[in-house]
């Protein structure tokens, strides 16, 4: 039989066996939060409202013009402000188009046809980055279910970073789009 003295030493040398190859419980203990993935898209572009006062002849031409061209891409173009137009031909002008509360630059082109008529053409041309042009950039290379976020368009501002969520063999990754330039050049690369 074990004394009292006997039973206490073997009590507590089974309470040390016990914790042997456990780490004692420390608040220092360096816990890696865990971190949620990234929301596609990126902080929305601040609207930049356009002027109160209806386009001109000139300016609603432009933009009966130019807005079909524009929803192949998912956008919407909102107004055309041209400024005054010198008269002479041919002519180039320079106008702002409203895409969406995004500003980009239009270029309009003013020529005179055989007839005497006063013809032009329009291009949307600096400062605007489709999101759906991105969505089918990485769809082409390869990617599926590609998720950039839900605003149609950004600015195309050099450092602008977009994320897309996107799969691929059967996994979820994550992109990152920087805008490289004012023209909406993009490099991509994982996240």
């Amino acid at each position: 039989m074990l004394g009292a003295r006997s039973l206490a030493s073997l009590m507590m040398l089974l309470g040390v066996l016990a914790g042997c190859g456990e780490e004692p419980a420390s608040n220092d203990a360096a816990v890696e939060p865990e971190v949620p993935p990234p929301s596609p898209g990126a902080s929305a572009p601040p609207a930049s409202p356009h002027p109160d006062e209806p386009m001109d002849q000139l300016e609603q031409s432009v933009a009966d013009r130019l807005a079909p061209r524009l929803v192949v891409d998912g956008l919407h173009l909102d107004y055309v402000d041209c400024p005054r137009w010198p008269e002479g031909l041919p002519a180039a002008v320079e106008c702002r188009g409203y895409v969406d509360g995004v500003v980009g630059d239009v270029d309009v082109e003013l020529t005179k046809s055989a007839r005497g008529r006063v013809e032009f053409d329009a291009r949307l041309d600096d400062g605007i980055l489709a999101t759906r042009r991105l969505v089918e950039r990485l769809e082409h290379e390869g990617y599926t279910r590609v998720d950039c976020g839900n605003s149609p368009v950004y600015p195309a501002q050099p450092g602008l970073r977009i994320v897309c969520r996107v799969h691929s063999d059967g996994q979820t990754l994550h992109m990152e789009a920087e805008v490289t330039d004012g023209q909406g050049a993009v490099r991509i690369e994982k996240w």
